[in-house]
């Protein structure tokens, strides 16, 4: 079948309208790489996701036939500039659903236990513990905040769900007696 002036992007869109699905074993023929309006970098990325499917590419200007598979030079080279420009440009390589989400908890909330305990040795201090765990005692005051229901009960706070109350923008903020004067 003869693209035309398709781009190499939409090779597989134009297959599909004529009933034609690329599968292992098969071979696109390029003519001449000039006609491809793709970056050096995308024509790589393209080229080594179609032999990773098993698919073989010719290039008949050149002729060159770059086969999938281990064995095949001209595969593994590519596979290697594509992994190449991937970790250069920070591009995941993983499924997103086997990444862990989100940033690393310093200090985990199971550990509290253990946290309290050593708080109150006799002599401990917040920043000894914080150093032990290797936190800053903002850290460890944060977390305490917010997982130690003990401490917020004997602080006074009023414990709600999601957090303590007496928190953030609504926050109540006593006036001092300057402001209570008449203009």
């Amino acid at each position: 079948m003869e693209a035309g002036k398709k781009s190499f992007n939409q090779l597989g869109e134009l297959l599909a309208r004529n009933g034609i699905k690329l599968a292992s074993g098969d071979r696109i023929k390029v003519f001449d790489l000039s006609c491809l309006a793709l970056s050096t970098n995308m024509l790589i990325r393209v080229l080594a996701k179609t032999l990773r499917a098993g698919i073989s590419v010719e290039i008949v200007s050149q002729k060159l036939v770059i086969e999938p598979g281990a064995t095949s030079e001209m595969h593994v080279l590519l596979d290697t500039l594509d992994g190449h420009y991937r970790h250069i440009h920070g591009i995941k390589t993983h499924p997103a659903d086997t990444a862990p989400q989100g940033r690393k908890r310093l200090l985990d909330p199971d550990k509290l236990p253990e946290i309290r305990a050593k708080l109150d040795k006799p002599g401990a201090t917040a920043t000894d513990v914080a150093q032990e765990l290797g936190v800053a005692r903002s850290t460890l005051f944060n977390y305490l905040e917010r997982y130690d229901r003990e401490r917020r009960i004997s602080r006074g706070k009023k414990v709600v769900k999601g957090g303590v109350e007496g928190r953030g923008d609504d926050a109540h903020v006593p006036k001092r007696d300057a402001d209570k004067r008449p203009v």
